[in-house]
């Protein structure tokens, strides 16, 4: 994307937003210190996603004006709500997305290996999420790529920038960086922690110490 801002290397995968629950639990993240947010319900309809994000969007810029935020696969609320666009399996392919935001708006593209890394990146994806590093309870009986996986694509300048998905925990941060990773993208690690704030410490906490970057 052009002249956009920094790409944070923690990013949050804020799945089922549209409950009011799990807004609220996004708002007090971002107050905790998330500076990336990527909205995602592959359940709800197109006007309950998009009525939940526009609300969503206003209230996370209220809290932070400089939050980063994406919407997985709904093209068309993207360009409404002027955020940025990630998609994979789902969603429109890289170039016809691409196309439409043009080079102001990130796109990213979820990634289970290096072939398809290099294509959304050729295509013209910003970044990709490579997906799952380890067992996670989003994809039960799935064992995990491992860090071997992680580290081979990192590897290819091709696909760079990565951030490694499923089973992030703090502790899992510092390999997952040491592979090559930009950064990490959490799920259930941050929605259901019982202490948000204190979640969010643990991560930054743990990028800070591998990395330049504390977001």
């Amino acid at each position: 994307m052009s002249g956009a801002a920094v790409m944070p290397r923690l990013a949050l995968v804020a799945d089922r937003f549209t409950e009011p629950r799990r807004a609220s639990r996004v708002v007090a993240l971002v107050e905790a210190g998330v500076r990336w947010v990527h909205l995602r319900d592959h359940a709800a309809g197109e006007a309950a996603f998009r009525r939940a994000a526009a609300g969503l969007v206003e209230a996370l810029r209220r809290v932070a004006p400089d939050v980063q935020i994406a919407v997985n696969t709904r093209l068309a609320v993207a360009e409404a709500l002027d955020v940025d666009l990630h998609v994979g399996g789902r969603g429109p392919a890289v170039a016809a997305a691409r196309a439409r935001l043009g080079a102001g708006r990130r796109l990213g593209y979820s990634a289970h290996g290096l072939e398809d890394a290099v294509k959304a990146r050729q295509a013209g994806a910003d970044y990709v999420f490579l997906s799952p590093i380890f067992p996670t309870t989003s994809k039960p009986g799935h064992p995990g790529q491992g860090l071997a996986r992680l580290v081979a694509v990192c590897a290819d300048p091709a696909a760079r920038p990565v951030l490694a998905l499923g089973g992030i925990t703090p502790d899992r941060v510092g390999p997952c960086l040491q592979a090559g990773a930009h950064g990490v993208a959490v799920l259930s690690g941050l929605m259901d922690a019982a202490d948000p704030r204190a979640a969010v410490r643990a991560y930054l906490a743990s990028i800070h110490a591998h990395s330049s970057e504390s977001t």
